[in-house]
């Protein structure tokens, strides 16, 4: 199982290097750490990573992340606001939903993307970000309905 998500890893990796624009209708590759507090479990503690996309084509923010006890997540987020903050910092906020599996749980919600992004030597190009996601679920082994905060920091390049 862990080889299974080191390949779809890899192969995400490869298909999003295809072609790149400028920040803002480009592609963004990028490497994230993740935190999940409530239900869902998995993230830093135990060690795991994610991948974000984002293509010219879909104004949507994908993701996929894998953690060490092999728990699979899915991201899409639509950001519905993305302004500049003040110097090299912006801010977005969307909605979105996610798709997340281990051996133990399968589930599926909603939610709502807040982050800031330093933009690094005041380049569109790299990109530091933290992220806080409050996210309503349903859980269909356990308890059916939960709520939790989802998380992300990394960097992002947009070529």
């Amino acid at each position: 199982m862990k080889r299974v998500a080191i390949i779809v890893l890899l192969l995400v990796t490869l298909v999003s290097v295809g072609a790149f624009a400028a920040k803002g209708s480009g592609w963004a590759i990028g490497g994230e750490g993740s935190l999940y507090m409530g239900s869902i479990g998995g993230g830093i503690p135990g060690g795991g990573g994610a991948l974000t996309l984002h293509t010219p084509f879909l104004p949507i923010m994908f993701g996929i992340s894998v953690d060490s006890s092999l728990a699979f997540g899915l991201t899409g987020d639509y950001w519905l606001f993305h302004q500049d903050l003040a110097s090299i910092f912006d801010w977005y906020a969307g909605v979105g939903g996610y798709l997340s599996a281990s051996s133990s749980y399968f589930g599926l919600g909603l939610r709502i993307p807040i982050g800031l992004q330093a933009w690094i030597l005041g380049t569109d190009f790299l990109e530091l970000f933290l992220e806080v996601a409050p996210a309503l679920g349903v859980k269909f082994t356990g308890d059916l309905f939960y709520w939790h905060v989802q998380g992300a920091f990394g960097f992002r390049f947009w070529l």
